[in-house]
């Protein structure tokens, strides 16, 4: 355990995520402003620190991310899916299938709890796969570190791929121009700042009450995107607040990694992340579909069928210069197949 204060952890938490932001940005990594936090996380995380943040703090970081999302949206989203329902859906199949099958195999090792490796290898929501882990036989421990070991591997190999396409020159996060379609501005204006704010806070509400799957992200993104598309408000945010936002997401995500949890689970981690890279591998595969019947860059391929969370995905994208709104559309599509597969799958487990 760490024999320090409270408030010293927090202190070396704060200094450790600048460092290591600071390095990605030197090093040139999309995503540094949600790898660098994660990174220092992580690193107190397995020495035993006893921080946490409060629950809320999660929520506020998804609603603005959700926020951060919904300026990016426009009427071209619609225009995807109309233009490319068949891709979309070949793509989706193919990410679901993909990581029944990959579940399915990690089941018929025996190195993990019956049905356990099934929720932990579903992409995407990953609360609800923990808890319907726990209701139905699984280990919910293993679950919780399938599903957030894969998010950071992917957010790391999607950074990487981000780098290796944009090249030496990435696109920095919070810059307005790093969205497509969106309006090159010397910075956000107050009114536009506020409205962003309102509408993350009014959209997690309703997500929230309204048990929307990942309802704090996806509510701002449902209202900020339909407001956004029809021009009724301006949304924009200065980059300090979207920064504030990913390094609490990276926090939460990182701090879970605790060095107990890990003791127990060492044995079955190869297993875990060569299952990870058995569904980053087939996410190319429905890339390359996308790639071939839509004509979309690779890099907006790639990050569209990366088996990550929606938000750390999202955050990637951000800085990136792949088409958000096309890599939301999809992502959000998955997500609520995720859900829909959970629950066939908790039907099919209560037959047997």
């Amino acid at each position: 355990m760490m024999p320090l204060s409270n408030p010293l952890q927090w202190c070396l938490l704060v200094g450790a995520t600048l460092l290591f932001t600071a390095l990605f940005m030197v090093a040139g990594l999309p995503g540094a402003t949600l790898l660098g936090p994660m990174a220092a996380a992580i690193l107190l995380g397995v020495r035993g620190a006893s921080i946490e943040l409060p629950k809320r703090f999660s929520w506020l970081a998804q609603a603005l991310t959700g926020g951060v999302v919904a300026r990016s949206m426009d009427v071209t989203i619609l225009h995807d899916v109309a233009l490319h329902w068949f891709p979309m859906l070949m793509a989706l199949s193919t990410m679901l299938a993909g990581a029944v099958l990959v579940g399915w195999l990690l089941e018929r090792s025996g190195r993990f709890p019956g049905g356990t490796a099934l929720w932990g290898t579903m992409p995407g929501a990953a609360p609800a796969m923990i808890a319907m882990a726990g209701d139905f036989g699984g280990d919910p421990r293993f679950v919780a570190v399938m599903q957030y070991l894969r998010v950071i591997v992917v957010v790391v190999l999607a950074s990487l791929v981000c780098h290796f396409l944009l090249g030496s020159v990435p696109v920095p996060i919070g810059v307005p121009g790093a969205v497509p379609g969106a309006v090159p501005a010397p910075s956000a204006s107050v009114a536009s700042t506020l409205a962003l704010v309102a509408v993350a806070l009014a959209g997690g509400w309703a997500g929230t009450v309204t048990r929307l799957p990942a309802g704090p992200l996806l509510g701002p993104i449902l209202l900020g995107g339909t407001l956004n598309m029809t021009g009724l408000v301006v949304l924009d945010s200065p980059s300090w607040l979207i920064a504030v936002a990913f390094t609490i997401i990276g926090w939460t995500t990182g701090l879970r990694f605790r060095r107990e949890l890990l003791r127990d689970l060492v044995a079955s981690v190869p297993l875990m992340l060569l299952s990870t890279f058995g569904l980053v591998a087939m996410s190319l595969g429905s890339a390359w579909l996308l790639v071939t019947l839509t004509g979309k860059d690779a890099l907006t391929a790639y990050l569209a069928t990366s088996p990550g969370g929606l938000d750390s995905v999202t955050v990637v994208a951000l800085g990136s210069a792949a088409d958000v709104p096309f890599i939301l559309t999809l992502q959000t599509l998955r997500l609520f197949g995720t859900i829909l597969m959970s629950v066939l799958l908790v039907r099919f487990l209560r037959r047997r």
